[in-house]
């Protein structure tokens, strides 16, 4: 009984301890799988993201091309106003010099002895001549009076022309105050998407990394150099490391290499491996994935289609996806990353 005992005892043991090693077992498969929902969901929420983000650049582009238009409207309203203005200088002074011109007629008459007009009617020798001098001093005043007329009501009419453009440009200015308002706001918003947006990406870099660190890291990398992943150019646009980000205009650290390339053309595995992710990611728009032991992992990203699915085992120069532009992207390129457990390292290292 007692060695019965004995072995049923070590029987129950190794059944106890099978069962804790399975748990355990399918507890780091729970974990991983987790893991990967939470990324899932993470990636989603960068899609949404993009997609805010790219909505606000497209509106504070809206927005500054019209406070732009604004600009150029209320500059070319102060040319105008200017000129109105020298304008009516020059009709100030027609009309002072016409007026002086009439004011020293009349003294010359008044100083020469004579009582100006009346004389000159008085001193005709006939009722012909006196009509005729008649008319001739009517033309003159009446000429006088047209012009000193007709100068003051240009005189006004360039004085209601200046009110309206000084009106208009008021306007102008006070539709460009609330368009700065309104990209002010659209700004700060960037700002705050922006912020959001890198809070995103570093938790899809902490799932990223705790995903791979569950990948044997004890296997070594067999895949020798790597294949150059774009075979239809070798013009890196940009390096690694720090660099002008050509939309968000701020020093950001370029995390891979862009290689400029038409749309379409063939995106290459730079090695051997299994693609463990092949879908949209946040502003790496369609991004392929490809782990290739090792703590290893290549990623090309904004391709305008992709070719592989998770979960394919690839070959080295095996098509994996198309060049494009998707995600955050200025022009069609391949964006083309490795990370070794999960940091990224310069992809140079790996080419001959």
């Amino acid at each position: 009984m007692k060695r019965l005992g004995k072995k049923s005892f070590v029987l129950l043991m190794c059944m106890i301890l099978t069962t804790v090693f399975c748990c355990s077992g399918l507890a780091f498969a729970a974990t991983e799988s987790e893991l990967r929902n939470d990324l899932s969901d993470v990636k989603q929420e960068q899609d949404e993201l993009s997609k805010k983000m790219t909505q606000v650049e497209q509106d504070v582009k809206e927005v500054q091309a019209k406070v732009d238009a604004l600009t150029y409207q209320i500059n070319k309203s102060a040319d105008e106003i200017a000129n109105t203005e020298k304008k009516i200088k020059a009709k100030e002074k027609e009309m002072k010099e016409r007026e002086e011109n009439l004011n020293a007629r009349l003294k010359v008459m008044y100083k020469n002895g004579s009582l100006g007009f009346v004389d000159v009617l008085l001193g005709s020798g006939s009722i012909t001549e006196f009509v005729s001098n008649l008319e001739i001093i009517q033309k003159i005043y009446k000429n006088d009076v047209d012009v000193l007329d007709t100068l003051d009501k240009e005189h006004k009419e360039l004085q209601a022309i200046k009110k309206q453009l000084k009106e208009k440009r008021v306007k102008l200015a006070t539709q460009k105050e609330e368009l700065a308002d309104e990209k002010a706001e659209l700004d700060e918003k960037k700002k705050a998407l922006k912020k959001e947006e890198d809070a995103l990406k570093a938790e899809a870099d902490r799932l990223t990394s705790e995903i791979l660190s569950m990948i044997d890291k004890n296997s070594q990398y067999i895949g020798g150099e790597f294949t150059w992943p774009c075979p239809a150019s070798t013009y890196i646009t940009s390096s690694f490391g720090n660099r002008l980000h050509p939309i968000l205009k701020s020093w950001i650290f370029h995390t891979g290499l862009d290689i400029g390339c038409s749309s379409g053309k063939d995106i290459l595995a730079a090695a051997s491996g299994k693609v463990i992710m092949a879908q949209v990611y946040g502003g790496y728009g369609n991004c392929v994935m490809i782990d290739h032991g090792g703590g290893i992992v290549t990623l090309y990203g904004h391709a305008s289609k992709l070719c592989v699915s998770k979960g394919d085992v690839v070959k080295r120069g095996q098509v994996v996806a198309k060049v494009g532009s998707t995600g955050r992207s200025t022009g069609p390129h391949l964006h083309f990353e490795v990370r070794k457990n999960g940091e990224y390292v310069n992809p140079m290292k790996y080419f001959k």
